[in-house]
Formats: C-alpha cells, structure tokens, sequence
C-alpha cells in the first residue's frame, strides 16, 4: 500500500506541473504557487474538518508547519520557478535528488538505516541527475518560454543557470520537509491534518512575503478577480499528492516515499511527451538519464 500511494504521489505532482505551465503561458508573472496553496487550504482544510484528529502535540504541530515552508512553499517556489525556465520533464527531473537528502536526514533525525542495495540505487540516482546537469542547454530554454498555446503571452528572456540552480536548490528543500514530516507525523499522527497544517504555515508566509513586497493588491486581482483555472487544478492535485505521501509515511520510511515520489520525473516525462510536444524536446540523453534513475529507484524499493 505504501509503495503505491508513493507513486501516486509523483504521478498527481507530475500533472500538477504540467497543469501549472500551462498556467505560466497565460500568467507571465504568476508561477501559481499562490493559487496551488489557496486550493491546498480549501481542499485539505475540509478533509480535516470531517477526520478523527489525534491528541494535542506542539511540538508535532510545529515540526509539520516548517515542513510546510520547506517543501510546501520553499521547494514548490523554486520548482514552479524551474518549471517557467526549463520546462517541467528537466526541472523535475531534479526532484530525484531529494530523496538523498531524505535519507541522509532520516539517518541522522529518525535513526532511519541504509542497505547496500540502497546505496546502490542511490548511486544510480545521482549518476542520473549528472547527465542532466551536463546535457542542459539554453535551447531547452528557448523552447519553453516561447508561448504556443491559445491565449498565451510572450514571456521574459530567463538565464539558464538561474532555472537549473533552483531545480537543484528544490529537491533540497523537499528532501528536508519529508524528514521533518515524517518526524511530526510520529507526534501528531494524522495524514489529512497534518497535510493542511503544512498547507497554512505555506500560506501565511506567502502572504506576509506578498505584503512586505506589496503584491498584495496585484496578487487578489490576478487570482480573485480572473480565476486562473490552470492553477486551481494544479492546486488539486498537489493536494492530492500530499494526501497520499502523508499516508505513505505510515507504512514506509521517509527517504523511501521521497524516492517513489521521485517517479514523478518519469511521469512528467511522459505526459509532457504527449501533451507539449513543441515545448519539450525530449532527447536521448534526458532518457538514458531518466533511465539510471528509474533503475535506482527500482533497486531501493525492491526491499519493501
């Protein structure tokens, strides 16, 4: 169960991430993290509402919040940012990384171990990720902030380096919110709650941020007053990954759920195949890539 609500998780992030560039073409100044984390409230607020909550814990409470700022808004920000600048099958294609930092967290936080089919996989992983490094390119660039969708705007030239740096910095950010997820949830045992609690401490440092900028104002104008329905179905189905990556923390160990969701790049891939296909020009080297990736994976959930 837990194996497959991990991969249910990369599967609903993935279409999240595409659901969101979409979005991007129309909206050249709103990535939709504000949106994804409105839907977030709405939707995993109401889940909440109607479950069971488990007894008080502050200090679960807390260590799900700032979860919440890493991987809800610290790793989503910069993830979205990626997606603008080298489009999604290569920004998330990062997000494979984060399960090393998972696992090297729930060493040292949750006494989580190690096999040496594990470190082998993990080894498979970060020599998938180099090839990527190595084969970018500002063509890739080029190609995805150039709009081809009905309605689309033309964006901004983005520096290269500055999309791949923030694909790196998010696997990092999503690596540590899993250990300290993982950790509240043995404090404050509830997938739905939990989730939504992660969800306001994201909201709140959105809005505080927006108001010591001043985009308040512009922010409600662009999201209230014109609905950007490309975000809000990304917002639920980020909402759904969540739901399913908190309940696999109740059967697996946290560097594992990080490492399933870490499919999600193999699903991007596929569906952007598809759906974008003059925005993502997916070559051979993306796919060997992915490949050594996907066998990684495949050797460190083996065990379970």
């Amino acid at each position: 169960m837990g194996i497959a609500l991990g991969l249910a998780a990369g599967l609903c992030f993935s279409v999240a991430s595409i659901l969101a560039r979409f979005g991007m073409r129309r909206r050249t100044r709103d990535d939709g993290l504000f949106m994804s984390i409105f839907v977030n409230l709405l939707v995993l607020g109401t889940l909440t509402v109607m479950a069971d909550l488990p007894a008080w814990s502050t200090e679960g409470v807390v260590a799900l919040a700032v979860g919440g700022v890493l991987g809800t808004f610290g790793g989503r920000a910069t993830n979205l940012r990626a997606v603008r600048i080298i489009g999604p099958s290569r920004a998330n294609a990062f997000l494979t990384g984060g399960p090393l930092v998972a696992a090297l967290g729930g060493w040292i936080v949750l006494g989580e171990r190690i096999s040496i089919l594990g470190g082998i996989g993990g080894a498979l992983v970060l020599s998938g990720l180099y090839r990527i490094i190595r084969s970018r390119s500002s063509a890739a660039v080029a190609v995805a902030t150039s709009g081809t969708a009905t309605g689309a705007q033309p964006e901004p030239a983005h520096d290269p380096s500055l999309g791949f740096a923030l694909a790196m910095a998010a696997p990092v950010l999503f690596g540590l919110a899993f250990v300290v997820r993982k950790w509240g949830l043995d404090l404050f045992p509830s997938a739905v709650g939990g989730a939504f609690i992660g969800a306001a401490a994201a909201m709140t440092i959105q809005v505080v941020g927006d108001a010591v900028t001043g985009k308040v104002g512009r922010r409600m104008g662009e999201n209230i007053q014109q609905i950007p329905w490309w975000f809000v179905g990304a917002g639920a189905f980020t909402s759904a990954a969540l739901v399913a990556q908190f309940f696999a923390f109740e059967y697996l160990p946290a560097w594992v759920v990080s490492l399933l969701q870490g499919t999600q790049v193999l699903w991007t891939l596929l569906l952007a195949s598809l759906v974008m296909r003059q925005e993502e020009r997916i070559d051979r080297s993306l796919i060997v890539s992915v490949a050594l990736v996907f066998v990684g994976v495949a050797a460190i959930t083996s065990q379970y």
